[in-house]
């Protein structure tokens, strides 16, 4: 992968943002079971949610996560699967709702858990190994005039997303 130092010499994304004039949000629950990620999408795909933002907070039963690595100082990919195999509280979670580069619906989910000892740990958490465990309680705010597309970027070395009206 290519170095950040060096990605940034030849990066051609820029800062963007767009205002929304019509948002709306919607309040809901998982059930025990309901993984994490595929729960969220399935609520989206409900309710023809297609970009946007969500929070939760809640409980699960086991918890599978990713971080980044570095190189040298330098993010360079991800490192390996970390799972927690025990019940904890999912203290904070938020991520962005978007498509991939096949138009599938996807989600980038970040999180903080506290484990029944108070030990903390935070990540990317991926879809399938985040089972709920009495429930999560979540928001999702969007507006149907924003595209949000998530895609690999070359110079980065890292799935982005990209915001387009």
């Amino acid at each position: 992968m290519v170095k950040l130092k060096e990605a940034k010499k030849s990066m051609t994304r820029k800062n963007h943002s767009f205002k929304v004039s019509n948002t709306y949000t919607i309040y809901g629950s998982l059930a025990e079971g309901t993984d994490l990620m595929e729960g969220i999408l399935d609520e989206c795909e409900k309710h023809n949610i297609r970009s946007g933002v969500v929070t939760c907070i809640g409980s699960l039963k086991k918890v599978g996560y990713v971080l980044f690595k570095a190189v040298n100082g330098l993010p360079s990919g991800y490192g390996r699967d970390i799972a927690i195999e025990n019940p904890v509280e999912l203290v904070n979670c938020t991520g962005f709702i978007c498509e991939d580069e096949n138009n599938n619906l996807d989600l980038h989910l970040h999180g903080l858990v506290a484990e029944e000892d108070g030990t903390l740990s935070a990540g990317h958490f991926l879809r399938g190994k985040n089972p709920t465990l009495i429930t999560v309680e979540f928001s999702i705010t969007y507006g149907n005039e924003i595209r949000a597309s998530r895609s690999f970027d070359q110079d980065l070395g890292f799935k982005v997303i990209n915001f387009s009206k």
